[in-house]
């Protein structure tokens, strides 16, 4: 019954995410789009070989909290300090703009408030993988657009993640609205504290004692501490704690490189394409026939106000219009960072199957939109990349684009 229900599903799962995943690198997007294929393709949109169990929802979880690890061992604070204007601007403004965008939609279609904000939240969100390999391609990372849209991404997922953790922390609470929200201000300071006097020593103490892999083996411990205790204490989003346990051992530089890189080859070896394919597992397209128009007009809202919202930010932070409009276009991509919060709000009750198949589709079009739309507007850019000596921004783009 254990290979039934677990084991050969699995194998499935991990085969299917490799093979489709390559696949669609082949054809330039992201290995993330083909393991959520491989999830449709298994589970009950196509085939149906392939269904959800508590033990794959278990490994699914593990997988998302190890990649807000890697994503918090991914922040470098200091660049984050001296992204520019431009790209603070530009990340603000691709926030707030598809946040009312997603809660106007929300209310319109007559969904609760709660759901109505959870569909704000995800609309906040950006993967700017995509955008960098369409960037690479056409030999413009390192222009000014190439470099203000990697400076916003970083600024985008903390905003996201923090967004995402008011919201999760707010509606899900059953009593006090101000009692919610004082465990999530007082959460924070406290978390650095302990970052402070309990990680920083922790992770010496690892190093100097400890094989790599017994040290590793602790870490993990630390990132799921700090992922329960922002649920349970904080009333935050588990993930919310492990990213910022990541933040925490970012800071020491040694610690980061051998945590980046044993984080890295469990989550992305096992445990991150399970997360993308039970995503899959999990939607059904033919629910998307149930509301049509509900999830058109999110994939409308999503491209319009990211667009809108990051161009105009890129304008007042000193971008021209055509370098706005390619900025606003390499940022609309959800990708995996939508996947992630859709997930989280079906599990708390903030999503149905129909706008959780919704969002998700809306992450696969925008997904697939944002290169032929980077494309058409940086071709209408300043032909040749930025000459002046480097810059702060160029410094995080080193960063982010090493990192991938």
């Amino acid at each position: 019954m254990e290979s039934i229900e677990f084991l050969l599903p699995l194998a499935l799962i991990l085969i299917g995410a490799r093979l489709i995943g390559r696949f669609s690198q082949r054809l330039g997007m992201p290995a993330v789009l083909g393991e959520l294929a491989a999830g449709l393709l298994l589970g009950p949109s196509l085939l149906g070989w392939v269904h959800m169990s508590e033990a794959l929802n278990a490994t699914a979880s593990i997988g998302v909290l190890l990649l807000m690890f890697i994503a918090g061992l991914e922040t470098d604070l200091s660049s984050l300090r001296r992204v520019g204007v431009a790209s603070v601007y530009t990340a603000v403004a691709g926030v707030i703009l598809p946040f009312l965008g997603g809660l106007a939609v929300g209310l319109a279609f007559g969904l609760n408030l709660a759901t109505s904000l959870f569909l704000g939240t995800a609309l906040t969100a950006t993967s700017v993988s995509v955008s960098v390999q369409t960037l690479r391609e056409l030999g413009r990372l390192q222009s000014k657009e190439g470099l203000v849209i990697l400076g916003a991404a970083i600024i985008d997922d903390v905003l996201g993640i923090v967004l995402l953790g008011l919201v999760l922390g707010i509606v899900g609470q059953g009593g006090n609205p101000m009692l919610a929200v004082g465990r999530i201000i007082l959460f924070f300071p406290l978390a650095l504290i302990a970052g402070r006097v309990i990680v920083t020593p922790l992770v010496n103490w690892v190093q100097r004692h400890h094989a790599r892999e017994a040290g590793f083996a602790l870490i993990i411990a630390l990132v799921l501490v700090y992922a329960w205790a922002a649920e349970t204490l904080g009333g935050l989003a588990a993930i919310t704690g492990a990213y910022l346990a990541g933040v925490l051992v970012a800071r020491m530089p040694e610690a980061r490189h051998w945590a980046l890189e044993g984080a890295s080859a469990v989550g992305y070896g096992m445990f991150v394409p399970v997360f993308f394919v039970t995503v899959g597992l999990v939607t059904d397209v033919r629910d998307v026939g149930m509301t049509p128009t509900l999830t058109l007009i999110m994939v409308a809202v999503a491209v319009i106000t990211k667009g809108l919202g990051a161009g105009f930010g890129a304008r007042l932070g000193g971008c021209n219009g055509q370098q706005a409009r390619a900025i606003g276009a390499g940022m609309i991509a959800r990708g995996e960072v939508a996947l992630v919060m859709s997930t989280l709000g079906l599990h708390n009750g903030l999503l149905n199957r129909v706008t959780f198949t919704a969002v998700v589709m809306m992450t696969v079009v925008t997904t697939l939109l944002t290169p032929l739309l980077l494309k058409l507007a940086a071709a209408s850019a300043a032909p040749k990349a930025s000459s002046t000596s480097p810059t702060p921004v160029s410094s995080l783009a080193a960063v982010i684009v090493d990192t991938n």
